[in-house]
């Protein structure tokens, strides 16, 4: 080998080797970069951009949803089309983990205890239903409402312990009354913010007791202290109510009597649902009230009043309460899916 092979040889190796480490080093940075802000699953990190939540910020933000049913017509659309993977009901709802919190009405149980009460309209969902609801981001859901006891106080009661052992916070009912009562408390880096909910339409034989599961009742006299012990302990308060005529758009009198007796109270956003259509949000004393936020997952079919509901976004910022309302539509396979046009 020549002397001017020797040195073009050399200085190939040596460029080869400054570039392996510039490559090596990247891929490391990466992959430490990849750890810091993704997810370990398993040993190894998801880093999927969909699943991210928004970046820490000063203001907190609440998605409010309406009734969700993932029984009958829902059961069947996941099984025949998503092979019994509820995930296949929530594919469109990535959008939902921009948000701090993500509330909804479960009606009815999530459960695979009890017995059939023999309703015209009897819903149990299957548990695994809970999971796709855990992967787009839920983390408040009210029991309180007419459905509650379909499948009796086994299955009403399974449902408290599956929703709080997957960390999801259980509003509007307990395992007794005392319990049923509390606060449930969400804290976003020191702001604390509280639900209670109340059923108004029917079921009062499943009112929560001294020693038995069940649901707070809007009619008992417990109500107006159930809320002032709530306003006391939170920085902000939402009340949630079961109430309302189905169908109808506009919110009836017991609706309006409702809601400002707790706005009056010290409620800061109403969250209503039952009447499975969308109803008109109002601002009364600086509060927010949503007299209905309709379907947000269910299977009524026959109108298209009852295939969309509303996404009422909260954002609270320096003490101030903005809102926006997103519309979801839901395909002829149950699928809750935002409006293109908004």
């Amino acid at each position: 080998m020549s002397n001017t092979d020797a040195l073009n040889w050399f200085v190939f190796l040596f460029f080869s080797a400054v570039f392996m480490y510039f490559v090596s080093f990247y891929h490391v940075s990466s992959f430490s970069s990849f750890e810091s802000n993704g997810r370990h699953i398993g040993g190894f990190t998801e880093c999927s951009a969909s699943y991210m939540k928004k970046e820490r910020s000063s203001s907190i933000s609440i998605a409010l949803v309406g009734d969700i049913m993932m029984d009958r017509g829902v059961r069947s659309m996941t099984d025949i089309h998503g092979g019994g993977d509820y995930g296949f009901i929530t594919r469109y709802l990535d959008f939902l983990n921009e948000y701090d919190i993500v509330f909804g009405n479960l009606e009815g149980p999530l459960s695979d205890k009890g017995q059939d009460l023999g309703g015209k309209y009897s819903f149990r969902m299957d548990p695994s239903a809970l999971n796709a609801l855990l992967d787009v981001n839920f983390s408040a859901l009210s029991v309180a409402n007419n459905h509650a006891g379909d499948w009796g106080k086994e299955a009403f009661h399974d449902t408290v312990l599956r929703l709080r052992e997957a960390g999801i916070a259980v509003v509007g009912g307990g395992e007794d009354i005392v319990d049923a009562q509390r606060t449930s408390v969400i804290d976003i880096d020191g702001h604390t913010v509280g639900f209670v909910g109340f059923n108004d339409v029917g079921a009062h034989w499943m009112e929560a007791g001294a020693d038995t599961p069940g649901i707070l009742m809007a009619i008992s006299d417990y109500h107006d202290d159930v809320i002032k012990k709530a306003r006391r302990e939170v920085d902000t308060l939402i009340v949630s109510y079961h109430f309302g005529d189905e169908y109808m758009p506009e919110p009836n009198e017991r609706q309006r009597a409702l809601a400002t007796r707790a706005v009056d109270l010290g409620a800061d956003i109403i969250a209503g649902h039952h009447p499975h259509v969308i109803q008109p949000v109002e601002i009364l004393s600086g509060s927010v009230i949503a007299y209905s936020l309709g379907n947000f997952i269910f299977d009524q079919y026959f109108s298209k009043e009852t295939m969309e509901g509303s996404v009422l976004v909260v954002t609270i910022e320096n003490g101030e309460i903005s809102f926006e309302e997103m519309i979801v539509e839901l395909t002829d396979r149950f699928q809750p899916r935002l409006r293109i046009d908004q």
